[in-house]
């Protein structure tokens, strides 16, 4: 998985150059008086994050579908827009 780096809050202001180099290795938990206060992570880890939840609610959506029985049979989907396309 990823190395999770520690660090101060105050190294945002003192070292901010080494604190976004982390990032590259993971996420960053920022502590403030010794307690972790925040967490940064890389623009590439949040957009793969946000793609999984997205992912991850449309599969509870069709799961829904299909309890609620709006599903279709994929085959007959298929079959449909093949004959649209003409193939």
């Amino acid at each position: 998985m990823y190395a999770t780096q520690i660090r101060p809050v105050t190294d945002l202001r003192n070292k901010y150059s080494e604190v976004e180099t982390d990032l590259t290795n993971g996420p960053v938990i920022l502590t403030k008086n010794g307690y972790g206060a925040s967490v940064l992570i890389s623009l590439d880890l949040y957009d793969k994050a946000f793609a999984k939840q997205e992912l991850y609610a449309k599969i509870a959506q069709a799961e829904k579908d299909i309890d609620e029985d709006k599903g279709r049979d994929a085959f007959e989907a298929l079959d449909e827009i093949r004959a649209e396309l003409g193939v």
